[in-house]
C-alpha cells in the first residue's frame, strides 16, 4: 500500500512495526542517525518538544532535547511517515524482516548508542579522556599543552570530561598542567557540577580538596544543589 494511500491507523501500525525493526539494527548506526530517528519518534508518539532544555552535566540529553526541538511544530503525521520513509530508505525489505524478527526489542524511546565507536588512528584528545586512558592523555598532552584549554562543540573543555567521567588521574594530570579547576563551560557549570551530578565521590573528593569553588551556574545552581543525594554531605 502507497503510503499516500494508508488511513491514519495504517500508518500507526506500520510506525509501530518500524520503531521495533530500528532496535533489530540500531547498534549498526552513528549517533546522528540515532538521534534523527529519536527525535522522529517523539514528535510522532508526543507532539512537538514539550520539556526545557537539560541545563546541566547532561550532554547526550542536550542533544536528544536539540533534536527533536529542531522539527519545530511537525505534525504526528509528518513524523510518522517520515520515520517510515528513512527506515525504507535504510532498508527497503524492512517490512519483511520485522514480521519475522523475535519479539523483545527495547523501547525505541532510549537510544542505545550515543558515542561512536572509532579506530584508535581517528579518536582525539576527548576520545582518550572519556576512555579514561591516562597513558594516551600523558603523551598527547605532552606533544601539546595547548590541548589543555581546548573547548568541543558542546562548550566543555577536557576537565569536564574528565569529571564527568570520574576519571580522578587524568583530572589531575590536566589541573598539573594548567587547567583551572573552576572553569566554566558555556552553561555555566563547572567540573565540580559535572563529577557531582554524576555521583562521582572521589572526583568531587579531589575537586575541593584543591580548592574547586561551589559556583553557581547560568540556572543559579550550584554543584550541591545537582549532586547525587549520597555526595551532598561532601560539600
Amino acid at each position: 500500500m502507497a503510503e499516500n494511500d494508508m488511513t491514519d491507523t495504517d500508518l500507526e501500525e506500520m510506525f509501530d512495526l518500524a520503531a521495533k525493526y530500528l532496535q533489530t539494527v540500531a547498534f549498526e548506526l552513528d549517533t546522528k542517525q540515532l538521534l534523527g530517528y529519536y527525535a522522529l519518534y517523539k514528535q510522532a508518539t508526543v507532539g512537538p518538544c514539550d520539556i526545557p532544555r537539560p541545563n546541566w552535566y547532561q550532554v547526550q540529553a542536550k542533544h536528544k532535547w536539540e533534536a527533536w526541538k529542531n522539527l519545530g511544530d511537525m505534525s504526528r503525521k509528518i513524523a510518522m511517515t517520515n520515520y517510515v520513509q528513512a527506515i525504507t530508505k535504510l532498508n527497503p525489505s524492512w517490512e519483511e524482516e520485522a514480521k519475522t524478527e523475535t519479539p523483545g526489542w527495547t523501547s525505541v524511546s532510549k537510544l542505545p548508542k550515543t558515542d561512536e565507536e572509532l579506530t584508535d588512528a581517528d579518536k582525539t584528545f576527548l576520545d582518550w579522556i572519556k576512555e579514561g586512558n591516562e597513558e594516551k592523555v600523558r603523551e598527547l598532552l605532552n606533544n601539546d599543552l595547548t590541548l589543555v584549554n581546548t573547548l568541543d562543540e558542546d562548550g566543555l573543555l577536557p576537565l569536564h570530561w574528565a569529571a564527568d567521567r570520574g576519571h580522578v588521574g587524568i583530572m589531575e594530570y590536566l589541573i598539573g598542567n594548567g587547567a583551572n579547576v573552576n572553569s566554566q563551560d558555556r552553561d555555566g557549570q563547572t567540573p565540580l557540577h559535572y563529577a557531582a551530578s554524576c555521583g562521582h565521590a572521589k572526583a568531587v573528593e579531589y575537586l575541593l580538596s584543591i580548592g574547586a569553588q561551589s559556583i553557581a551556574d547560568n540556572d543559579g545552581m550550584t554543584p550541591k544543589d545537582i549532586a547525587d543525594e549520597q555526595l551532598v554531605a561532601l560539600f
